[in-house]
C-alpha cells in the first residue's frame, strides 16, 4: 500500500506570503506611476552681458610727442691759460683772504678768477719800451743825416749816390727795430692782459683744475664755466612720429628730408620730481640717428620756471618733454581698452551688441584716437570684452559721454603709432 506525501502548511505559508508581497510592490509602483507629474517645459532664456558705454563726439586734438632728454648749458666754455707761469691769485682772495674757485660757485662777468706772474712779460715790455725810446732818438739823427746828404748832393752835387744810399739804409735800419721793438711791446702787453683770466659772462663754475702757486703753460685747461640761464634740452623722437606729427615751417632745410620745426611751446618736467616743470620752445633739428631712427630736436628752455616748488630747471636734470604737434580733426578719443588689437570697436544699438571696424590714427597709454568707422552719438562699450558674440544682448550699467577733446597741461605718457 502507497504513501502519499502532502505539503506541509508552513512551506504554503511562505508561498502564500511571497505572491502577496510581489503583488503588493507591483501595485505600489503602478500607483506611484499614476500619481507622478511630468517636468514643467519653459522656454530658453538670453542671458544680457552688464556692459559700460561711452557715448561719442568728435572734436579737435593736438598730439603730444613726448620724449626724455637731458639738460645742458647752450653756454658751456672751457678756460685755458694761454701763457706760461705761476698762479699767484685766485677768485674770492682779495675778498675774504683765501681763495674759493670750487665747482658750483656763481661769479658775475667781469669778476677775476685767476692771476698768473706775470713778471717776465712785464720785463719784457720795459726793456722794449726803454730800447725805443734810444732807437726813436737815433731815428731822427738818421733822417737828418738822410736829409742833409741827399740836399748836398741834389744841389751841389757833393758826396756820391752811394752815400745817400748808405745815410737811408741806416734810416730804414733804425725804423725796423723800432717796428720790432713796438712788436715786441705789444706782444709783452697782450701777454700780460693774458695773465689775467676773467669770466667771459655771468656764470657757475662747473669744473676746476687750477690751484694757487701751481705753474702752469698754454693749453693747460683752468675750469669749466655754464651760464643757468641759457638753458636746452636734447629730445629724440621717432621718426615716423617726427615726420608725421612734428609742425614744421614748410621750407625744406638744405640737405634735410625734414623741414624747420616751428617754434612751438612743450612742457618740461623732471622726472625725480614731476612738480618741478618748465616750458621750453622748440628751436631746431639737431640731427637724423640712422641708428636708432630718431629724429633729435633742441628745445630752449625758459629762463623763469612755473612750478611752485621754487626749484628751478638746471644742468644735468634728466626730464620728460611733451611737444604739441600737429592737430586732428573730428577724431573719436577712446579708452585704449576700447579698442581691440585689431582696430575694432564696439557698439551698442537698440541693446545689441554690434561690431565696427575702425581706423586708428594713434594709440596712447590711456586712449585711442579714431579717425574713421564711427558716428556722433554711437554708444561706444567701454567694458573690456572677450570675442562676444554678435548682436548679444546687452544690459548698460552706465553712460559717459566725451566730446572727443582731449587737450590737458600735464604731460601725457610716452605714446607710439598704432601696429
Amino acid at each position: 500500500m502507497m504513501n502519499t506525501t502532502q505539503p506541509s502548511p508552513s512551506l504554503l505559508l511562505r508561498l502564500i506570503l511571497c505572491l502577496l508581497i510581489l503583488g503588493g510592490g507591483a501595485g505600489g509602483f503602478v500607483l506611484l506611476q499614476k500619481m507622478k507629474k511630468p517636468p514643467r517645459h519653459n522656454a530658453p532664456g538670453e542671458h544680457a552681458l552688464p556692459v559700460e558705454v561711452m557715448a561719442v563726439q568728435p572734436g579737435q586734438v593736438t598730439i603730444s610727442l613726448d620724449g626724455y632728454g637731458e639738460i645742458r648749458s647752450r653756454s658751456r666754455v672751457e678756460i685755458s691759460a694761454e701763457v706760461s707761469g705761476r698762479v699767484v691769485s685766485v677768485y674770492g682772495r682779495e675778498r675774504d683772504g683765501r681763495g674759493d674757485l670750487e665747482s658750483g660757485v656763481e661769479v658775475q662777468a667781469g669778476e677775476v678768477l685767476v692771476v698768473i706772474d706775470d713778471s717776465d712779460y712785464r720785463l719784457e715790455y720795459e726793456t722794449a719800451r726803454d730800447r725805443l725810446e734810444i732807437l726813436e732818438r737815433d731815428q731822427v739823427l738818421a733822417r737828418r743825416e738822410l736829409e742833409r746828404v741827399r740836399e748836398l748832393y741834389k744841389r751841389n752835387r757833393a758826396g756820391t749816390i752811394t752815400s745817400v744810399d748808405r745815410a737811408e739804409s741806416n734810416y730804414n735800419a733804425v725804423r725796423n727795430q723800432i717796428r720790432q721793438l713796438e712788436q715786441a711791446m705789444r706782444l709783452a702787453r697782450l701777454r700780460m692782459d693774458r695773465c689775467v683770466i676773467r669770466a667771459p659772462f655771468t656764470c657757475r663754475i662747473a669744473e676746476v683744475q687750477v690751484e694757487e702757486g701751481s705753474y702752469v703753460s698754454p693749453g693747460r685747461k683752468f675750469f669749466t664755466l655754464v651760464d643757468d640761464r641759457d638753458l636746452e634740452i636734447e629730445v629724440g623722437l621717432d621718426s615716423r612720429e617726427a615726420a608725421r606729427w612734428l609742425r614744421f615751417d614748410g621750407r625744406a632745410g638744405d640737405g634735410y628730408w625734414f623741414g624747420t620745426p616751428l617754434p612751438v611751446t612743450g612742457r618740461v618736467q623732471w622726472v625725480e620730481d614731476a612738480r618741478v616743470q618748465g616750458q621750453a620752445v622748440v628751436d631746431r633739428v639737431v640731427r637724423f640717428d640712422p641708428k636708432s631712427r630718431t629724429v633729435v630736436v633742441a628745445l630752449r628752455l625758459s629762463a623763469k620756471p612755473d612750478s611752485g616748488t621754487g626749484v628751478p630747471l638746471v644742468e644735468g636734470m634728466y626730464c620728460r618733454v611733451a611737444i604739441p604737434g600737429t592737430a586732428l580733426e573730428n577724431v573719436f578719443v577712446l579708452p585704449r581698452r576700447a579698442v581691440t588689437f585689431d582696430n575694432r570697436v564696439y557698439v551698442a544699438v537698440d541693446g545689441r551688441l554690434q561690431t565696427r571696424q575702425v581706423e586708428v590714427a594713434r594709440v596712447e597709454e590711456e586712449r585711442a584716437l579714431v579717425t574713421a568707422g564711427l558716428k556722433p552719438g554711437d554708444l561706444v562699450i567701454t567694458t573690456r570684452l572677450e570675442n562676444p558674440l554678435e548682436n548679444a544682448l546687452l544690459s548698460i550699467s552706465s553712460v559717459s559721454e566725451t566730446d572727443g577733446v582731449s587737450e590737458t597741461d600735464d604731460i601725457p605718457s610716452p605714446s607710439g603709432e598704432h601696429p
